[in-house]
């Protein structure tokens, strides 16, 4: 059965935002400025959404072609 496009956003926004909470506080620890931190966490944010996404979406079509 495929997983719904809205399901699919759904699991990469919780798991992307799971990783934003532990990489914020891996950058603290190191002592980056929380400036910083939110900058460089934004930017790995949309990176990691969008591979996230579009990996889960080429995997669940391929699962169907089955």
């Amino acid at each position: 059965m495929s997983q719904p496009w809205y399901v699919s956003h759904a699991e990469t926004i919780a798991q992307n935002v799971i990783g934003l909470l532990c990489g914020f506080v891996i950058l603290q620890a190191y002592g980056i400025t929380p400036s910083t931190t939110l900058k460089v966490q934004g930017t790995f944010f949309v990176v990691a959404y969008v591979r996230s996404y579009c990996i889960r979406r080429t995997f669940d079509r391929l699962g169907r072609r089955k």
